[in-house]
């Protein structure tokens, strides 16, 4: 078994709880926070105020599979599309 399963499982059960959890697991402060804002800033004003919650809740999401994805080595979700988007073509 893969010893970082553990380590994986714990980074998304903070980012469940914390938008950046996974990343401030990971050691990587300056990003966890980033992470943080963004998402807890992006929740309070498009989800809190009503203003647009479905596109709210889909921004807070983005920005928690974005610092996960990052913490566990694949990249941003920028670079992990990218390379799909890559590969995709070049298989056609």
């Amino acid at each position: 078994m893969n010893e970082n399963v553990g380590g994986n499982a714990l980074k998304l059960v903070g980012e469940i709880l914390l938008p950046g959890g996974a990343q401030l697991l990971a050691g990587n402060v300056k990003s966890g926070l980033t992470h943080t804002v963004i998402g807890v800033a992006a929740g309070a004003v498009l989800v809190g105020t009503g203003i647009a919650p479905f596109l709210g809740t889909l921004a807070v999401l983005g920005v928690k599979l974005n610092s996960f994805s990052s913490s566990v080595g694949a990249g941003s979700l920028w670079d992990v599309g990218s390379s799909a988007i890559k590969h995709e073509s070049k298989a056609a």
